[in-house]
C-alpha cells in the first residue's frame, strides 16, 4: 500500500506545487499586461499536466478492484475540477491566441481565478481519494509495481530537470 500511495502522492504533490507557481504567474500577469505570453510560463503547462495524468493513471491502475466505488467517492470534485480546467484552457486560448489587445479585462481575472478554483478542487479530489483509501483499505493491484516505480523515476526526471532549468532562468 505504501508503494501505491507514493506512486499516487508524489506526482500529485509535485503537480500542486507546479500548478501553484502557474497560479502565481497568472496573477502576476494582471500587473504586467504587456508581458503577454512571456508573463505566463506555457512550458509548464505540459509538465504539470503530465504529472496530473501520471497520478490519475496510478490511482486507476493500482486500485482496479474498487474503481467504481472510488470513482463514486471522488466524482463530484473531479467533475468540477475538470470543468474548471476546461474553462481555464478556453481562457488560455482566448487570451494568448485570439485576443489582439494586451489590456487586462475580465478574461484575465477569470483565468487567474480559475487557477485557484482548479487547484482547490484538485486538492479536494486527492483528499477524498486518500480518505477513501484510508477508510476502505482496498487491495492494491501490485502486478505492475515493478514497472511503475521505475516509471515514476523517469517521469520525475523528465519533468523536474526541465522545470528547474526553466524556473531558474525566468524572472
Amino acid at each position: 500500500m505504501i508503494a501505491a500511495l507514493i506512486l499516487f502522492l508524489v506526482p500529485s504533490l509535485l503537480f500542486v506545487i507546479a500548478f501553484l507557481y502557474e497560479t502565481y504567474l497568472s496573477f502576476m500577469r494582471l500587473y504586467k499586461p504587456k508581458a503577454g505570453k512571456n508573463g505566463y510560463v506555457s512550458a509548464t503547462w505540459e509538465i504539470t499536466h503530465t504529472l496530473l495524468v501520471f497520478a490519475v493513471v496510478m490511482l486507476i491502475m493500482l486500485f482496479t478492484q474498487t474503481l467504481t466505488t472510488l470513482a463514486s467517492a471522488i466524482f463530484l470534485s473531479t467533475f468540477l475540477a475538470a470543468s474548471t480546467l476546461v474553462i481555464r484552457s478556453i481562457l488560455y486560448c482566448y487570451i494568448f491566441y485570439v485576443r489582439k489587445n494586451t489590456y487586462i479585462n475580465w478574461a484575465d481575472w477569470l483565468f487567474a481565478i480559475s487557477h485557484v478554483v482548479a487547484a482547490a478542487l484538485l486538492v479536494v479530489v486527492v483528499l477524498q481519494a486518500l480518505l477513501y483509501l484510508h477508510k476502505y483499505n482496498p487491495p492494491v493491484n501490485s502486478e505492475f509495481l515493478p514497472f511503475f516505480i521505475p516509471g515514476l523515476i523517469v517521469v520525475l526526471l523528465l519533468c523536474i530537470v526541465p522545470m528547474a532549468v526553466l524556473y531558474r532562468t525566468r524572472d
